[in-house]
């Protein structure tokens, strides 16, 4: 056990071992006045060869561990200066805007090229179109934002006269001729009047759907525009992403994925906004929330990179310090500076993310070996609230993968942890009185003759195969339950009502049922109890449509979901045990209850119909007083739809509860049997000499010396459903949530890792996130074990003195 804890906790580790940074090269790339017109700059993702563009229209490409320049090129002259810049999100697609109101699309990449030897070398791509007139001519372009895909591209631009204009051309090509034909919607802004007062805007963000615009100022106004309708724009809301008049934005950007914005600011702050529902949000029912406060530089921050392989985040800012960030996390993972101190212009995180590049103010360029094998690791990211993006607020949510590259994985193991206690308790539940009252029975009151072989029909129970417990509650049981579930839960309650009933009544039964064999239950009274469950069953089953219309106003499942009725019949069930309980417990305190006798004992079979009916007047007392409780409840407001129960999944914690509750009764029944029947018959008989009954010896004598094993079998049958894999697996909907509610699904640790596990890389996140599942697991059973030994321990000090 030792060994495997140590090996659990050995592959664990690394994924809280944050990153590392090492300057890898640094050399002089540009002189400094040729730095103050760097529009872009950028290493291949094998780092051997960079491009940087210049505002004059220079293209170079260079070595990117030395800074030696390999070749030079410019952008195609008509004359025009270059006015603006912008880079495609992902992608090397590049846009230049010229003060003639043109705009020239390109490509500013690498390709990899392998010679005859097997030998790998990088060459830059520089391929820039003819122009195209966007604007008037002769009104510059200021602003740009481009994003480009597959035969798409988006493009919108500024021009000095106020105009922005928002163009989406397609590309379409003709199989049979290879003709190309371009078309082209254009889309004019609107700016609202009460805003124009502001100024140029300073940012122009259009995500690469093309079904969101961003304007922004350098004094923190947002204004979001809803492009879905490609004929109109839609100013749906203004924010504001500063909160103070001093403070400007420096920056603003789209992370991976077009959901999440990040706007930094001069006085150093790196927050993330993303739209989520709201229906106090814009004219769409979405709103802008600010979702992550990074953290913050001591510097304005003048460049913000994003990697293309996760939700990592460089910043840069003007005193030449560089922070690694991960934005669901919202852990800084890595700090570092440029030598000397100097503003940084540009920043990237290459595409392998194994590397960090920047150039900062002096012309320098700086290359960082980066290690971070394991961003989306956390303390936060496993056990604590997190915003996803396009999540309405923080939540406890495991989603591991997804079938696009930009997907923001969900590592949370709090509703795989609440799954498991979920499973763990409903079927302990079940389970729990089943067994230990079989084993009081089979101890105390069977025949010693019969014991054996029930004993053994019991056992024989735990050789099932769990996989086959599992496929017959997923394909014959939850499609029973999900058609009689009234029915069932009626039968919960009617069969062991019955069996009290049934005890008070035997000495009225035939003789051949209530005889006794050398003073305990024969198999007539086994059968009899066997018709006793049929019957209540039966019963059940007749009852179930009355409930279901008297209760449920005829469709359970539409209560279920709020349709119909209110919250009151839900308080009455739920209330209902608790109420009985408390009532037998307080009547107890006459120690002849249940032998049937009241305050003044009545002999005979009087006295035990006069118990049984006592017994019914409990019962229709709680009955009375749960439906007053839950008219006050409901009067009150109270409905415990949306909490304790809720919508109705076939596959649920209901199902899983019978069928792992079966799979548990034999471990938990074999060892609580042991432990009564271990009990010496000399106190037995000490008890029955004092005048007790075989019903008052067992409850007072023979269960409280045998406590200490009984709880140390329902330690066992816990810890048993805890690490059941194949019956939740199968029969629970394998859905991650946190809902208390027995008629939803759950996913437990142990099933998630025999999901995940097969799909996870090894050495990878998921991976050794799977073994912190089972480190959990590991480490949880051991302290249940180890407080469920002291206080058996305790327990078996206490019987000792009796």
């Amino acid at each position: 056990m030792l060994g495997i804890l140590i090996y659990l906790v050995g592959v664990v580790l690394p994924l809280f071992a944050g990153a590392s940074v090492s300057v890898a090269a640094s050399y002089p790339l540009l002189d400094a006045a040729s730095a103050k017109g760097l529009l872009f700059a950028a290493v291949d993702e094998h780092l051997q060869t960079g491009i940087y563009a210049l505002a004059d229209g220079e293209i170079l490409s260079f070595a990117a561990s030395t800074g030696r320049v390999l070749a030079r090129d410019r952008v195609p002259g008509t004359g025009a200066q270059i006015t603006a810049f912008a880079q495609s999100g992902v992608g090397d697609g590049v846009v230049y805007g010229f003060d003639d109101g043109t705009v020239r699309p390109g490509r500013l990449g690498f390709q990899t090229v392998l010679d005859a030897s097997g030998i790998r070398s990088v060459n830059a791509v520089i391929s820039i179109e003819d122009p195209r007139q966007v604007a008037a001519d002769g009104d510059p372009i200021t602003l740009l934002d481009y994003h480009e895909e597959e035969n798409r591209q988006r493009l919108v631009v500024h021009a000095a006269s106020g105009g922005i204009m928002v163009h989406d051309t397609s590309l379409r090509v003709n199989l049979m001729t290879g003709e190309e034909t371009r078309q082209t919607t254009t889309t004019s802004i609107v700016i609202p009047g009460e805003i124009r007062t502001l100024g140029a805007p300073a940012f122009l963000r259009i995500t690469a759907r093309g079904e969101m615009l961003l304007v922004a100022w350098s004094g923190g106004t947002i204004i979001r525009y809803d492009l879905s309708n490609p004929e109109r724009a839609v100013a749906a809301e203004r924010a504001e992403f500063t909160n103070l008049p001093e403070i400007r934005l420096t920056t603003l950007r789209f992370m991976i994925g077009d959901q999440s914005i990040l706007a930094a600011d001069s006085s150093g702050g790196v927050h993330a906004w993303f739209a989520v529902p709201r229906w106090s949000g814009g004219i769409d029912g979405y709103a802008l929330a600010l979702a992550h406060t990074l953290a913050p530089h001591n510097a304005p921050v003048r460049a913000i990179a994003v990697s293309t392989r996760n939700k990592s985040i460089v910043t840069g800012a003007a005193d030449g310090t560089l922070f690694l960030h991960h934005l669901t996390t919202g852990r800084t993972m890595a700090r570092t500076s440029v030598e000397p101190a100097s503003a940084i212009l540009t920043a990237q995180i290459t595409p392998k993310a194994d590397a960090i590049f920047a150039v900062s103010a002096d012309g320098r360029a700086t290359l960082w070996n980066l290690s971070n094998p394991h961003p989306e690791a956390s303390w936060r990211a496993f056990f604590g609230k997190v915003w996803y993006e396009g999540h309405e607020k923080p939540s406890f949510t495991w989603q591991s993968s997804s079938g696009t590259d930009d997907f923001e994985p969900k590592l949370s193991l709090v509703p795989l942890v609440f799954g498991t206690l979920k499973a763990t308790f409903y079927s302990m539940l079940f389970a729990v009185p089943i067994a230990v009252c079989a084993a009081l029975y089979t101890s105390e009151f069977l025949h010693r003759r019969y014991k054996s072989p029930l004993k053994s029909l019991i056992e024989m129970m735990a050789s099932l195969p769990s996989v086959v417990l599992g496929f017959i509650a997923a394909m014959v049981l939850a499609p029973l339950v999900e058609r009689g579930v009234i029915g069932i839960l009626l039968a919960c309650a009617l069969i062991p009502i019955g069996a009290i009933l049934l005890g008070h009544l035997s000495p009225r039964l035939p003789r051949a049922i209530s005889r006794q064999h050398g003073g305990a239950a024969g198999w007539s009274q086994v059968l009899t109890l066997c018709a006793l469950v049929l019957l209540a069953g039966f019963a059940a089953r007749l009852l179930a449509p009355v409930v279901e219309t008297v209760m449920f106003s005829g469709d359970f499942r539409a209560w279920l979901d709020g349709r119909t009725g209110t919250g009151a019949p839900g308080i009455a069930i739920i209330t209902w045990p608790a109420i009985l309980v408390g009532l037998l417990v307080m009547d107890s305190s006459n120690p002849h209850f249940l032998a049937g006798k009241r305050a003044r004992p009545v002999s005979g079979a009087a006295g035990n119909g006069r118990g049984a009916g006592w017994f019914l007047i409990i019962v229709l007392a709680s009955v009375v007083l749960a439906a007053l409780v839950a008219i006050v409840g409901s009067w009150a407001g109270l409905d415990p739809r949306g909490g304790l129960v809720g919508t109705y999944m076939q596959r649920n914690a209901l199902v899983v509860g019978f069928v792992m509750g079966f799979a548990v009764i034999p471990i938990i029944y074999t060892v609580a049997e042991d432990a009564l029947s271990s009990v010496p018959d000399t106190l037995r008989s000490a008890s029955y000499g004092c005048g007790a009954t075989r019903w008052q010896t067992a409850m007072r004598v023979v269960l409280p010396l045998a406590l200490p094993g009984i709880f140390s079998a329902a330690m066992i049958g816990l810890g048993r459903a805890a690490g059941e894999t194949m019956i939740v697996l199968m029969a629970a909907g394998n859905t991650p949530v946190l809902d208390i509610n027995p008629f939803n699904g759950l996913r437990t640790l142990s099933a998630n890792i025999a999901v995940e596990l097969p799909e996870a890389a090894r050495e990878g996140t998921l991976y050794r996130v799977l073994f912190l599942a089972a480190l959990l697991l590991f480490v949880g059973t051991f302290i249940l074990n180890t407080v469920a030994e002291i206080v058996r321990q305790r327990f078996r000090r206490r019987s000792a003195q009796l």
